[in-house]
């Protein structure tokens, strides 16, 4: 060393508070950022409109109900109001009367009245499907019930017939296309008159029992004399059958 001199390496001194400045972004960063901003704008949106939709919704509901109970007590108050008004007012007709319903039957069935015509000369009386008539499953031609379905029928029949004159005898028959002869009686009443009866007496017949048809098979009443049957009522005449 020339002349007490000291050479010393030089020193650096690093301030480690010093801010160093911020990075550039990555290549698509800010694309991204800005999507992602986007799209939660959008929720957000989304989400408020939701949230208007539920409040109008629960304020029509709310309306609904109100309205509802004003219309059951107006309704409730409908009888005292219709106490105040005059004889001469006319109440108004609000809704329709509905029409009954018919019940048709399960099985065949049939019940006719006598017409206003006494039987012909072969004796078959003759009835009317009106009235008080019922016909359900069966046909009915020329007096006599023809049976469709094959079974156990329940026969009945009655008359009113004058108690003045010759004997009354009422018959139920068939006709069958299993026997070709002449008619099968079912049931028979007789009854002998006597001439020492009030005149203008009347009696009364009635026959009924059960039987097994088969399809096709033609019941009819048939009497004696025609000109005993009093045809004043329905109700005192009448044939009719039902299956079992």
């Amino acid at each position: 060393m020339a002349d007490g001199y000291v050479s010393y390496p030089s020193v650096f001194v690093v301030d480690s508070g010093t801010k160093l400045p911020p990075l550039p972004p990555k290549p698509g960063q800010t694309r991204i950022q800005n999507r992602r901003n986007r799209q939660i704008q959008n929720i957000l949106l989304v989400l408020v409109c939701l949230a208007l939709i539920g409040l109008l919704v629960e304020g029509c509901f709310i309306y609904y109900l109100h309205w509802n109970n004003k219309t059951s007590e107006d309704k409730s108050d409908n009888p005292q109001t219709e106490a105040r008004r005059g004889p001469n007012e006319e109440n108004p007709i609000t809704k329709k009367p509905k029409l009954p319903t018919i019940l048709h039957p399960s099985k065949p069935l049939a019940h006719l009245t006598a017409g206003d015509k006494k039987p012909k000369k072969d004796g078959i009386m003759e009835w009317k499907e009106n009235g008080d008539s019922i016909l359900y499953g069966l046909i009915h031609r020329d007096g006599k019930l023809i049976v469709q379905k094959e079974g156990y029928y329940y026969v009945y029949s009655k008359l009113s017939y004058s108690a003045e004159g010759p004997p009354f005898i009422q018959m139920v028959k068939k006709n069958t296309t299993r026997y070709l002869g002449n008619s099968i009686t079912l049931l028979t009443y007789y009854r002998h008159n006597s001439n020492s009866v009030h005149k203008g007496s009347m009696r009364s017949s009635f026959l009924g029992g059960v039987f097994h048809l088969y399809k096709e098979d033609a019941v009819f009443v048939h009497v004696n004399n025609g000109t005993l049957v009093r045809l004043h009522n329905s109700a005192d005449n009448f044939f009719g059958m039902f299956m079992l």
